[in-house]
């Protein structure tokens, strides 16, 4: 009896663990990000205020692009200007960050992608696409999101990026 109470007490201290760490699919925290003319807003907060994500927890992010022109997202700090021009960031957040892409093809087809590469993601009017990811430790600090279609990011299309 007493062994089936440890193997109890085992699982139950595993079943807690892989959930604080996140390990289990679907106990990432959900965050939606709508896009448009020439805004980034979380659902509930104002166009282009701060976005705050945690180190070391789970995310699921989802782009929704609900604006009228296609969008180009990255994340970074370090913006790099060509010819007058912002280009993109000399630092990307996600470089070396295990991501899931998830999305909706034009066909209507799902897909899903895993990659450890920095991240673009081009969203066409109406589309929607979500990434998860856990940030580490090491990515706290003060980043930006950035549209990166001409004429965008200097429309105001940007916002702050904080990792705590």
């Amino acid at each position: 009896m007493r062994r089936w109470t440890r193997l109890a007490a085992l699982a139950t201290v595993l079943s807690l663990t892989v959930a604080s760490l996140g390990l289990a699919q679907g106990l990432e925290r959900e965050m939606t990000i709508l896009m448009g003319e020439f805004f980034f807003q979380v659902e509930g907060q104002q166009p282009n205020e701060p976005i705050t994500l945690e180190s070391a927890v789970p995310y699921r992010v989802t782009f929704k692009n609900v604006g009228n022109v296609v969008h180009r997202v990255k994340f970074g700090r370090g913006l790099i200007v060509e010819e007058g021009v912002p280009f993109a960031y000399t630092e990307n957040l996600f470089t070396n960050v295990p991501l899931r892409v998830e999305g909706v093809e034009s066909s209507g087809a799902s897909f899903s992608v895993n990659t450890n590469q920095s991240m673009e993601l081009d969203l066409d009017p109406g589309g929607e696409s979500g990434i998860v990811f856990t940030l580490p430790v090491g990515a706290q600090g003060a980043w930006e999101l950035g549209c990166f279609v001409i004429g965008h990011y200097e429309a105001g299309m940007r916002t702050d990026l904080v990792v705590r």
